[in-house]
């Protein structure tokens, strides 16, 4: 069975048996878990239960920093694309620098520790709910955990060590220093996390119940643990213990989480539940593009994901944000735009590994009748991830180009986003345009790149507006641990286990089986198979590449690169080049952005709490 996520149905499902009970309902907050009532019936202990599900931070679709049209969410802010509009902070004036912010994908403590509350509350008082068995008292207990751990991750990835509070705190206005806890050591927190999700998978079921399929299982549970050792392996590894391990991991701790990493991904894989994905063995990309798409949640791969309800008000916005221009149905669209960067780390068929040839060897510009053959011969997954100039979109192609060329050579380049004038050109008495249907200008709100992002894309909705998307997010998948077991192998040196590991994942795609491996091969097989599924930004963080210089790998002085398709009126086809100076902002990412800054406001309200390095208040 695959795992899901269905926060409203399961929650409107327990509301509906209980309409008798509505005035309780309106009365009584479910983010309070006291009342005396609710421990009394166990439906409603189960939609105690929903709400907390439902606090989890996913970083899934309607994810984004600060104000959604900012466009800046752990895809946009790695290397992997740009935001497309032209809005501030990061994605418009492209003669400054951006800094990565302070705050950048904060978690307030004083609303994520709402949550962890609710958990400690909801474990310390089912031990004492009368209305239940013994056996349902165990299988609540390990979710609860389950989502405690989920959400100390939240914290820990972003802030470090953070105050562990696993008992339920009483509040006593003569006694409020009992209330302020320092923050724990990050080792603490990581293995807390590995700890709590391990004991939570040992209770709970392979498969949940049909009445409970869209809850946390033992594969679920195990994921959690796979990740969060793997992240610590590599913080341990690659990064520096500072405030006395408040922050950072000792690098004698770094093989033990690698190892816990491996060992939990291969008993995943041994359960026997999860498959990767191959409906339509001939057909590898739109096989790798199915598997994200609509409906194809229980697809076999997914083990733990968020599903979307329209008509249970729990749609998300992803399409109506990000469709290419011609299909964003009047406003908004085009919001994550890849990069040329991105686009050229896929490898052709025979494994090599080239930039986009658009010259021949004398430098003399390479000519296509159809843009999209310049991409011809990569990676399947190329084509199932990416919108590229010339991709068939819908009963389409995405149509993209800079601008057209004349006779005499005269470039005539696109002024603004398509449909809104200025972009024609009177060649010869003859009206051409200087854009594609879905872009081409340096100003609006169209791609600046030359790309659209494709994956999750669904080519098959019809109403394009905010919360009319049902596009399910994969929270964990097995690609996910596949990639996590070769990681921890080739750091411990088992580079047989990471080898088999990461050609599983090419042996699905059809892409040459490699016949060696090294950290390099793995994180790059890591980037390409799990592209704009929010992974990327926080690998960069962990393994603590994100300050180098681009060229090195990381993110300072990285822009983001465009491709320019030109049509040259004289033939009609078209040529291709690189713009390395689009309209965005050049990235500086500092060494203390590794860790987010602690909120003024949960600083004043604890003063046990310490700042973390580089940060005043």
């Amino acid at each position: 069975m695959n795992i899901k996520l269905n926060l409203t149905i399961v929650l409107g499902a327990v509301l509906s048996v209980f309409t008798a009970c509505s005035d309780y309902l309106d009365k009584e907050s479910f983010d309070i878990i006291t009342p005396e009532q609710v421990w009394k019936e166990p439906k409603l202990i189960n939609g105690v239960l929903v709400n907390m599900y439902d606090g989890l931070q996913l970083e899934d679709f309607n994810y984004w920093y600060r104000d959604a049209w900012r466009l800046m969410n752990p895809t946009t802010l790695s290397d992997e694309a740009q935001g497309s509009f032209q809005k501030d902070p990061m994605f418009d004036n492209g003669n400054a620098t951006y800094t990565y912010e302070d705050a950048l994908f904060e978690q307030k403590f004083s609303d994520r520790y709402k949550l962890i509350r609710n958990c400690n509350d909801f474990i310390a008082q089912l031990e004492e709910a009368t209305s239940l068995t013994d056996a349902d008292k165990k299988l609540l207990l390990a979710e609860a955990r389950f989502l405690r751990a989920m959400q100390y991750f939240t914290l820990v990835k972003r802030y470090g060590g953070v105050p562990l509070v696993t008992d339920p705190q009483v509040y006593d206005p003569n006694d409020l220093e009992s209330l302020m806890v320092p923050r724990n050591k990050e080792v603490e927190v990581y293995d807390f996390i590995v700890n709590e999700s391990r004991a939570a998978a040992a209770d709970l079921p392979l498969q949940q119940e049909a009445a409970a399929k869209y809850r946390a299982d033992k594969g679920a549970a195990l994921a959690l643990c796979s990740r969060a050792a793997l992240y610590a392996g590599s913080i341990a590894k690659y990064g520096t213990v500072q405030l006395d391990g408040v922050i950072g991991i000792p690098s004698t701790d770094a093989s033990r989480f690698y190892q816990t990493a491996l060992d939990v991904s291969q008993e995943i894989i041994s359960l026997g539940v999860y498959t990767l994905y191959n409906k339509k063995p001939d057909d590898k990309s739109q096989n790798y593009c199915d598997m994200f798409l609509k409906g194809n949640g229980d697809n076999g791969e997914f083990i733990f994901q968020k599903q979307y309800n329209v008509a249970g008000g729990k749609g998300h916005d992803w399409d109506k944000r990000n469709a290419p221009f011609s299909e964003r149905a009047g406003g908004w669209g085009c919001g994550v735009a890849p990069t040329l960067e991105m686009i050229e780390e896929y490898e052709l068929k025979d494994g090599s590994m080239k930039p986009l040839q658009l010259t021949d060897d004398k430098g003399v510009a390479l000519r296509f009748d159809d843009p999209v053959k310049l991409f011809e011969g990569r990676d399947p997954r190329l084509y199932a991830s990416v919108y590229l100039p010339g991709s068939p979109l819908k009963s389409s192609v995405m149509e993209w180009y800079r601008g057209v060329i004349g006779p005499d050579g005269t470039r005539y380049s696109a002024s603004n986003q398509p449909g809104s004038g200025g972009n024609e050109v009177e060649i010869g008495g003859v009206v051409y345009s200087t854009t594609g249907k879905d872009g081409g200008a340096n100003a609006g709100d169209a791609s600046k790149t030359g790309f659209y992002q494709k994956k999750f894309f669904d080519e098959t909705l019809t109403d394009v507006n905010m919360g009319k998307s049902e596009t399910q997010w994969p929270v964990f998948r097995l690609g996910e641990i596949y990639l996590n077991l070769a990681e921890a192998a080739v750091e411990l040196g088992r580079n047989d286990d990471a080898l088999q590991a990461v050609n599983k994942i090419r042996e699905r795609v059809d892409m040459p089986l490699l016949k060696s491996i090294d950290v390099a091969k793995v994180r790059h097989e890591r980037k390409i198979e799990l592209a704009f599924e929010g992974h990327r930004f926080w690998d960069m963080k962990r393994w603590h590449i994100a300050h180098l210089d681009k060229d090195q790998g990381g993110l300072n002085g990285f822009r983001g690169t465009a491709l320019y398709p030109w049509l040259d009126i004289s033939d009609h086809k078209f040529i291709f080049e690189r713009d390395y100076n689009s309209p965005k902002q050049v990235r500086i990412f500092l060494e203390k952005n590794y860790y987010v800054r602690i909120n003024t406001d949960d600083i004043n309200s604890n003063p046990k709490l310490v700042q973390n390095p580089g940060y005043t208040n």
